[in-house]
């Protein structure tokens, strides 16, 4: 009984540990993220454009073989603060990449959990026949670009997660 409960004990500790320290604050960025310069690449109707956030994984417990972290859930906002969508951010049930969603043109927020980072919230713009990409995972978008560049938005510790509006 008592390894029982020590192996639980273990297992909490563990899991914790997996999860890390979840910060209650919000990092906000204040410069919004815009869609790639390059040419469209998609066809999408008129007066609408596309988003793919990349946020965290979330990270499972138990059998590692049959278990594939997704990317979680995000919630995209207007500017004036209103709830647009939550979005379950995987492509379907047996697919672990981002789901692509298809937004009116204009200006959003969008709200989720960064790498290493904890919630953040981001300005976009989402363009007419445009794809905008925000990397919060860090692993989408090239994280040692010159910095002098002057086309990526980073976190504060210097992780890009978008490109600049033009």
């Amino acid at each position: 009984m008592i390894m029982k409960t020590i192996q639980m004990l273990l297992t909490a500790i563990a899991a914790a540990a997996l999860m890390g320290c979840a910060a209650t604050s919000t990092t906000v960025v204040t410069q919004p993220v815009g869609p790639d310069l390059a040419q469209p690449r998609i066809n999408v109707n008129a007066g609408q454009g596309r988003l793919l956030v990349y946020t965290a994984r979330d990270v499972g417990i138990g059998d590692p073989v049959a278990y594939f972290p997704t990317h979680s859930a995000y919630r995209i906002f207007k500017d004036d603060g209103s709830l647009v969508r939550r979005v379950d951010n995987r492509a379907s049930t047996f697919d672990q990449q981002p789901v692509t969603v298809t937004l009116p043109v204009g200006a959003y927020k969008v709200k989720g959990r960064a790498t290493n980072a904890g919630e953040v919230l981001v300005p976009v713009v989402v363009a007419e026949n445009k794809t905008t990409i925000v990397d919060l995972e860090g692993s989408t978008l090239p994280q040692h670009a010159p910095t002098g560049a002057g086309q990526w938005i980073r976190l504060p510790d210097g992780k890009v997660i978008g490109m600049r509006v033009e």
